[in-house]
């Protein structure tokens, strides 16, 4: 049995359950069973928890509607997201914790009908690798992209459904960059959210709130 539901079978009333450790439990469920994110949405009378793995959503539990601004207050605490904010979408991350396997969070709050909508990405730092001949790519298409991206101008768009890899072809073409032309090149980046932190690289993160 999960964690989650160990942990509710436990308490006695609505009023006893402490959010931080039924927050928690969530993310070390979906943790242990080696989710890619974290769905917690509002539906017409309770909140749906559903984790996806190997690519398909399941669901993990659901919870009575009232808990759910406690909630999502609690995970943008966690992500460092504006608490007051409901009306609004909101991004944010929280670092790998020991506490969660070392696992880096991506937290993205959408406001519905019902209340908000929380998606959390999850992100093994040991499994992240930024090189682009590791990426799956067919040798003739990568060779087309090394010679894109060697262009001194231009514009590249990488499209995809979510977990395809788009942010890590992104990251991986930076770190090549820098790999190929060491000190010589400066590379900024605009990003919402900035996922990882990239060495010799000038990387900010869009905030609605600073405009």
């Amino acid at each position: 049995m999960d964690l989650t539901t160990n942990y509710l079978r436990s308490v006695d009333t609505i009023e006893n359950i402490d959010i931080a450790i039924l927050v928690n439990n969530i993310i070390l469920d979906a943790v242990g069973q080696q989710s890619s994110d974290i769905h917690i949405e509002p539906w017409e009378n309770t909140i749906a928890v559903r984790i996806r793995v190997s690519g398909i959503l399941q669901e993990l539990t659901h919870l009575p509607l009232e808990l759910l601004d406690r909630i999502t207050g609690r995970i943008k605490v966690m992500s460092d997201l504006v608490t007051y904010e409901s009306e609004l979408p909101q991004e944010g991350r929280a670092p790998a914790s020991p506490e969660f396997g070392n696992v880096e969070l991506r937290v993205s709050v959408f406001p519905t009908v019902r209340g908000e909508k929380v998606v959390v990405r999850l992100f093994d730092p040991r499994n992240r690798s930024f090189d682009l001949k590791t990426l799956g790519f067919e040798s003739d298409t990568l060779e087309q992209f090394f010679k894109l991206i060697r262009r001194p101008s231009g514009l590249i768009l990488l499209n995809g459904p979510t977990g395809s890899g788009k942010t890590t072809a992104i990251y991986s073409a930076l770190c090549h960059l820098v790999e190929t032309h060491g000190p010589t090149v400066s590379i900024s980046t605009v990003e919402d959210p900035v996922e990882f932190n990239l060495p010799m690289i000038s990387q900010s993160q869009i905030s609605n709130s600073r405009g």
